[in-house]
């Protein structure tokens, strides 16, 4: 009974097919993780680097002074309640947004570049935006108050979606797998029933029993989940190799590549584990039938 090869696990039919079908299983769902990964990291970036919530325009036209208009809306803004910062964005900002807009052989002196003023609300106060508006066309009627919390939120919303949806198709993926397991550990009870019931008749447990199947998959789970997690990772870093190519470095110089990586090293471990229980649920609950 100290014998742990007593079923030809080994040679099921079910050994032939359900190891390639894990490792395409968690080649799809490692990589549809990271990028969940990628949407969350992305968004926490992309979300840290908004800190505009509003931006006034204020047209410039020749013969009319520029400055004492800038300054009277500075003052307006700043005594708004629930503001937390207004500043004014330089020439030179200016410039280089209209050129990677419009391209870099267009002559910006033949334009008359507006002033633009960025404003940051306080999160803790309510800002009456209509009220503030209503301030500044008093001072100028061409002044445009552009409001950039509306498009950030479906945007939020967007990518929120997003990532609920790569998680439930990760959750599927690997409910898919154990699913796999399962009906595989019960094909094996089936093949290997009359060998199942000798060793019920000179003393073998159930758990005994179980323990034969849970290891035999834990083995066969680990070997193929890595080959999936491997090429998952290959897969990987070529798009980051590609990212690359076209300077979008977010992905090879992030702690999201280091987070990524952890996906691919831990993925076989979680994966085998998790088969494991279900091989040994599966033949438990067939046993005490």
């Amino acid at each position: 009974m100290n014998n742990r090869h007593d079923l030809p696990l080994k040679d099921d039919a079910a050994a032939r097919f359900v190891p390639a079908i894990i490792a395409l299983m968690v080649y799809l769902g490692t990589l549809c993780f990271v990028f969940t990964l990628f949407l969350l990291h992305s968004t926490h970036s992309w979300e840290s680097q908004l800190t505009t919530d509003l931006t006034i325009e204020i047209p410039v036209f020749q013969g009319i002074a520029s400055a004492p208009l800038e300054s009277r809306v500075l003052q307006v803004v700043t005594q708004t309640p629930g503001v937390q910062r207004a500043l004014t964005v330089s020439q030179e900002e200016m410039i280089h947004m209209f050129r990677s807009l419009i391209g870099e052989d267009v002559n910006i002196d033949s334009f008359s570049l507006p002033i633009m003023i960025d404003v940051s609300f306080d999160r803790k106060e309510i800002v009456d935006i209509k009220g503030l508006e209503t301030h500044l066309k008093s001072i100028s009627p061409h002044i445009q108050v552009i409001d950039h919390r509306a498009w950030q939120s479906q945007v939020s919303n967007l990518i929120h979606t997003s990532v609920f949806l790569a998680l439930m198709i990760t959750f599927l993926i690997l409910l898919a797998a154990l699913a796999t397991t399962w009906f595989a550990t019960r094909t094996g009870l089936l093949i290997h029933r009359q060998i199942i019931e000798v060793l019920s008749l000179i003393g073998a447990t159930n758990a005994y029993i179980a323990k034969q199947f849970q290891i035999n998959t834990l083995k066969h789970g680990f070997i193929a989940s890595s080959i999936g997690s491997f090429f998952a990772f290959v897969t990987f870093f070529g798009l980051s190799a590609l990212f690359e190519n076209e300077n979008f470095s977010v992905l090879l110089h992030s702690s999201f590549f280091f987070s990524a990586l952890s996906v691919f090293i831990l993925a076989p471990f979680v994966t085998a584990f998790l088969m494991m229980v279900s091989a040994r649920f599966a033949v438990m609950k067939a046993l005490n039938l």
